[in-house]
This record gives C-alpha cells, structure tokens and sequence, in this order.
C-alpha cells in the first residue's frame, strides 16, 4: 500500500535527519481541521495579524467577522468599545497557526473546545470587563449561571498550558520567530509541511498536475494504473489509464520493472497527449518501451486506450536499473532516462553502459 503527499519544500539533506532533527524550538502550527497554516491567496480583512500565515482563507475569515458582528448587534456604543477587542481576539483564534493546540483539537479522539483556550490573567481581565458575552459567544448550555463566579467562568475558559494559551501564544518568541518562513536547521535540513492526498495506492511511482485548469492530478501505479484524482481529493472510479496486461511485472515486491512514469505534453489543453514508460516483454526479450496516448474524445478523465504509438523500445539485459523517470524540457524536447542496464558491477560494454556517454 502506499500513499501520497503533498511537499511543500524540498529537503537539502535526508529523510532520517528530518525526523530525527525537526523544528528548532518543537513547535507545531496545526489548524482545526488537522491540516498544515498556509498563507491566505488574499490579504484577510478581518482577522489580519493573520494574513501571512494562519488557518484561515477569504472566506473563513468573512464567517468569522459575521459571527462578529451578529454578536455586537447586542451592544450599544460603550459596550462596543469596552468588549469589543476581547470578542474580536477570541473569534479569531480560529485563524491562528495554533488554533488546534488553543482549541484542544489535536487529538481527534477527544471533543473539541467550543472557545479558545485563554491565559489566566487575561481570562481575569475578560470575567472583570465583559462577563455576561459569555452566553452570546457559545451555544453551550454548560455556562448557564457561571458568568457570576469568576473562578467557575476561567476553569470553563482557561487553558492550562501557558506557552500555548492566548494571548501568551502571540509573544511567545521561540513559537512565533519563524513562523511560515522556510529554516534550515543545524544538520542542514529544512522544515517540511505534509499533508496526504491519496491512499490506498498500490506501488505509486509517479504523480503529474494535469496543467490545464482543472487541478486534476494523476498517480500512476508500478501494475499499470494512471488514476485521476479531482480538486477535492475523489478519485475517478475508472482509470485514466490500464496497461496491465501489457506491463511486465512480478509478484517479487523488490521488482523494479513496470509501468514507471507518465508525462504529459507540455501543451496538454491543445495537444491532449500523454508519454507513458513500461517495462514488457518482446518474444521473451525484456524491453523498456516509450508509448504516446491521446486523451479520448468522449471522456476527458481517459486515454484513448486504442491510440497508442511506440516511439520507442530499448532492449533491457537485467530486470533491474530501469530508470524510469520522462521530463519535457523547456526545449520543448521529451528526455527519458533508461538507466543503466543493470546487474551488480555495471557489467556490459567495454566501460559499462553507465560510464558511456
């Protein structure tokens, strides 16, 4: 099984430092919906101390000003002035990169908080200035009758870690110094941000953006698949392309044969062609072949499975070093990398296929 993820920055050095050397300070920016901060396409109106990195787009950060305003329909003008700053700063938190530590929704297991988690002193301060909004900004019958007992109301409100709770997590310099910024640490390595896209994936070999609008992207498969995966993560049930039967491949799990890379023409919206790598097999003769599909005229989601044309075939004498990888060029031009033939020692040829040029 396997799966694929989104890397937003590239690592300078390897995986096993990564894990073993991540940020800096330990810090974990993480939203409510357990995806990585970004930074807003667009400039956020609202909730702006947010607007370089955060949790919120356009359009959340628009929901949480109408909950804004709705909730000081209720006050008159001194009333505005007084609270508020504290309903605007509380509203926001949804925005903020560590909205998921101040509402206690790291752990998916255990229910979320209705309101940030605030610091004690300022929870003090909110109970003394604007007790009774208690009741306008949550719709949980809980805090009936505690908005009089200051210790009831903070036990409700506070939030017991002091590095994370608001406003202590704005000033926290060892949270907030590279916030949405890309680091490298001591070992050289940068900070990465994941998130998964696709699963359930069998030997996933290659991934291309489809480039022509539609945010579709394809993942294809070491057996034969190419599959479509759609802007909002579905995958179209029929594959984009099934080579199955064709490719050569073995139950051995360290097989390095099969369908290895997909491209697309660099002008796919006019040109709707597709470039495909597989291993086969020729009269017993281990080949790998370079293929050219058309997308079909009825489906957009397919290649035409009857359109293709070999470009090309290199006859492979090991099972193993296949290459793989298909890149269009700026040049225009398709480069294919068909390793190095194979077998331990790079054996064939008077210096080996990998030091002839």
């Amino acid at each position: 099984m396997g799966s694929v993820v989104w890397q937003r920055v590239l690592p300078t050095c390897c995986w096993f430092l990564l894990v073993c050397a991540p940020w800096t300070v330990l810090s974990h920016p993480q939203c409510l919906d357990y995806k990585p901060p970004f930074q807003p396409p667009e400039p956020l109106a609202f909730c702006k101390e947010y607007s370089k990195f955060g949790c919120c787009n356009v359009e959340k950060d628009n929901l949480v000003s109408q909950r804004y305003y709705m909730i000081m329909d209720y006050f008159d003008y001194s009333g505005y002035l007084t609270c508020g700053k504290y309903i605007r700063n509380i509203l926001c938190q949804e925005c903020s990169p560590y909205s998921a530590h101040l509402y206690d929704a790291e752990d998916a297991n255990t229910p979320m908080r209705e309101l940030p988690g605030l610091c004690g002193d300022y929870c003090s301060e909110f109970w003394h200035q604007c007790r009774y909004v208690l009741s306008l900004l949550t719709d949980n019958n809980t805090t009936i009758g505690i908005e009089d007992d200051r210790d009831r109301f903070c036990a409700f409100l506070e939030l017991k870690d002091p590095q994370y709770c608001y406003p202590n997590v704005l000033s926290n310099t060892d949270l907030n110094a590279n916030l949405g910024s890309v680091q490298a640490d001591p070992e050289g390595c940068l900070q990465l941000c994941l998130q998964e896209v696709a699963n359930g994936l069998r030997n996933p070999v290659a991934m291309v953006h489809a480039n022509d609008g539609t945010h579709r992207f394809f993942v294809a498969e070491q057996l034969g698949y190419v599959w479509v995966y759609l802007p909002n993560g579905s995958r179209v049930d029929r594959p984009f392309l099934n080579l199955t039967r064709a490719v050569l491949t073995s139950p051995w799990a360290g097989d390095e044969r099969g369908f290895l890379c997909l491209a697309l023409h660099p002008h796919f919206t006019s040109v709707p062609k597709a470039y495909v790598y597989y291993s086969v097999a020729v009269k017993k003769q281990e080949r790998i072949r370079i293929s050219e599909f058309t997308l079909s005229t009825s489906d957009m989601n397919m290649l035409d499975h009857s359109s293709e044309r070999t470009l090309l075939e290199v006859v492979e004498p090991a099972s193993n070093h296949n290459g793989g990888q298909l890149l269009f060029g700026h040049d225009g031009y398709l480069y294919i990398f068909i390793g190095d033939g194979g077998k331990g020692g790079d054996p064939f040829g008077k210096f080996g296929n990998s030091q002839n040029k």
